[in-house]
């Protein structure tokens, strides 16, 4: 497909991939809305944009009523515009024509969508999983009246580990924050979730208590914790970290609280 068009060549461009696909949106991501690709009016809003790389590529894998869907983004622009153009790919379960077959491949797009979310250096959640769908999740709590907040936490010398050890180094600093902070965040995607935002800054998102109280015991067990890592096999080195909260009350939007945290770390 092109990635520039014409209002006119639009339409066209959008008939043809329904034929190929299941469902051709195209989308504002300015407004998060659904347009028709003929009018460039819009038909409703879209909550399920997947996270875009460098190249305005994205990709998903979500359930839908008939099983497992793969949603293809990718960046275009109509007459010098930026929209997005959506396309849903449902799984082919004609093809599992054996015994055991169609488990397979639900185990298997169930894999797949377990490494989507997470942060291939350390295992926590990734920003795209943080940024998406566990963001729906947390604005839906908010919206209930549940407490909603996030805790950053930066290590303070990633980036000088990195350029003056090495970036084994750095990812073992890495791994070693990750799993102590683990340790407190726990596993209840319902209550909280680790993930890994970027080089050195990790983000502790909280669902039904205060972000506050985890701040508070996520410090007292980095104070405590044996932050010393592994250089070589003669040389070792510690880390420090920073920490700041935000609460949804505070702000009352997902991307204000994590803007409100940044601001005080």
């Amino acid at each position: 497909m092109k990635l520039q068009y014409t209002a006119q060549e639009l339409a066209m461009q959008f008939a043809a991939m329904e034929q190929l696909f299941g469902k051709a949106v195209l989308v504002d991501p300015r407004r998060n809305v659904a347009l028709d690709p003929a009018t460039l009016q819009p038909t409703g809003p879209v909550e399920n944009l997947p996270a875009m790389d460098k190249t305005g590529r994205g990709i998903d894998l979500t359930a839908a009523e008939n099983g497992p869907e793969l949603v293809l983004c990718q960046a275009i622009t109509v007459d010098g515009c930026p929209y997005v153009a959506e396309l849903y790919c449902q799984t082919p379960r004609e093809l599992a024509r054996t015994v055991g077959a169609e488990n397979s491949l639900a185990r298997a797009l169930t894999q797949v969508q377990e490494e989507l979310r997470r942060d291939y250096a350390t295992g926590a959640f990734n920003a795209r999983y943080i940024n998406g769908e566990y963001r729906r999740y947390a604005e839906k709590a908010a919206r209930q009246g549940q407490p909603v907040g996030v805790v950053l936490v930066r290590i303070n010398e990633y980036w000088t580990i990195r350029e003056k050890e090495s970036l084994a180094a750095a990812g073992s600093v890495l791994n070693m924050a990750a799993g102590l902070l683990l340790l407190n965040v726990g596993t209840d995607p319902h209550k909280a979730v680790l993930a890994r935002l970027e080089d050195g800054l990790f983000a502790i998102v909280t669902v039904g208590s205060p972000a506050a109280a985890m701040l508070q015991t996520l410090r007292t067990a980095m104070n405590e914790a044996n932050k010393e890592y592994s250089i070589s096999l003669s040389r070792r080195g510690s880390f420090t970290t920073e920490m700041a909260s935000a609460e949804w009350g505070e702000t009352s939007s997902w991307d204000m609280m994590l803007s409100l945290a940044q601001s005080r770390l």
